[in-house]
């Protein structure tokens, strides 16, 4: 080597001792410090003047970890939060919307039994044109959006047919004339709703012959009864008065499920008022054949024993349930009679109504 035209030459050491130096600058990281080098091993050779360098990087920063730890439990604290929402609170927060629905449905079945009675209490024997009746019939209940969804309900309208069910007979035997199912005695038709509640009790609602019985899986009863009242008969003799509305449902059977609301509508095609007597007195007698024949037993059975004229089970009334089983379907139904004693006058009522079911597009 030349320095101002003077010859010189560096020592092998000091190459040796240079290149240690720049291996030991490469050793520690000045941008950041995110890779650890491990000590190295270098060889040497007197007749090579290069070294060979092993590296072996290995991760060594702790802000690093602690992120992906934090990163970690926040999922697996957000997924705590999510199992115990949909394991705790889905179940009470549907509950009470299934709840919510009966309530609400139960509510407007009253309230189409309470417009029908109306339409037939002021339109029997009457010359004016009766009102339509609308009800809109909710369907489903709300659902918890991304956690659950509606539970739906299926909706159904069967006619009256001479041998189907739920059927509603009279029969009794004036002085001039014998009422029965083949003249103007017999009622049938019903609409039914099926809530197949998932977290609430499962139910179902049924409108046969003016009530509106709730059933489910503890048992069945009817919540607002027929028109149906007993008073005792004017004069000295002993006996009673018995007045009974029959309503006949027609129309077309249909089955409608699925959510949101349907609409029910019901005219009044026809109401009349026929008063029978018997001054000897003889019995009343009512046969349901219904799919509910337990709330119907209940129903008379309560009815006639809590009246205020004192009616006697076995002596002034009888109450009879009969069970029958269909072979094959698994599906039964009862036929209940109900019988009145001593009955010497009654005021018979029957009214015949076309029902629908429809779309109001909610």
């Amino acid at each position: 080597m030349f320095l101002g035209g003077v010859s010189a030459t560096i020592p092998e050491t000091t190459c040796l001792n240079i290149l240690q130096m720049l291996i030991s600058l490469l050793q520690h990281t000045h941008f950041g410090g995110r890779m650890h080098l491990s000590p190295q091993q270098s060889g040497y050779s007197r007749k090579s003047k290069s070294c060979r360098i092993k590296k072996s990087p290995s991760w060594d920063d702790e802000e690093g970890v602690a992120a992906t730890v934090g990163t970690i439990m926040a999922i697996m604290v957000f997924l705590a939060f999510m199992g115990l929402f949909t394991n705790q609170f889905v179940p009470v927060w549907m509950s009470d919307n299934e709840s919510t629905h009966m309530a609400a449905v139960i509510q407007q079945f009253g309230s189409l039994k309470s417009d029908i009675d109306g339409l037939i209490s002021s339109s029997a024997n009457s010359l004016l044109a009766p009102t339509p009746v609308f009800i809109p019939i909710t369907l489903s209940a709300p659902g918890i959006p991304i956690f659950a969804g509606p539970t739906a309900g299926v909706i159904r309208f069967n006619t009256e047919w001479v041998s189907g069910k739920p059927s509603f007979n009279v029969s009794y035997a004036s002085t001039s004339f014998s009422l029965d199912a083949s003249n103007g005695g017999h009622s049938g038709g019903g609409l039914e709703l099926y809530c197949p509640n998932r977290y609430y009790v499962e139910q179902y609602l049924e409108y046969e012959n003016g009530a509106v019985i709730v059933n489910q899986t503890d048992g069945e009863y009817i919540i607002a009864g027929i028109q149906m009242s007993i008073q005792a008969y004017s004069g000295t003799q002993t006996g009673y008065v018995v007045k009974l509305t029959q309503i006949s449902l027609f129309g077309q059977n249909r089955t409608i499920g699925g959510t949101g609301s349907k609409g029910v509508n019901a005219d009044l095609l026809y109401a009349s008022t026929n008063t029978y007597t018997n001054t000897g007195g003889t019995p009343l007698t009512i046969t349901i054949k219904s799919a509910h024949g337990v709330a119907w037993e209940r129903y008379f059975n309560k009815s006639l024993n809590s009246s205020y004229l004192g009616l006697k089970y076995g002596t002034d009334f009888s109450i009879h349930r009969v069970l029958y089983t269909l072979p094959g379907y698994g599906n039964s139904y009862s036929i209940v009679t109900i019988t009145i004693n001593n009955v010497k006058a009654f005021d018979h009522t029957h009214a015949t109504v076309q029902m629908s079911l429809g779309e109001i597009g909610v």
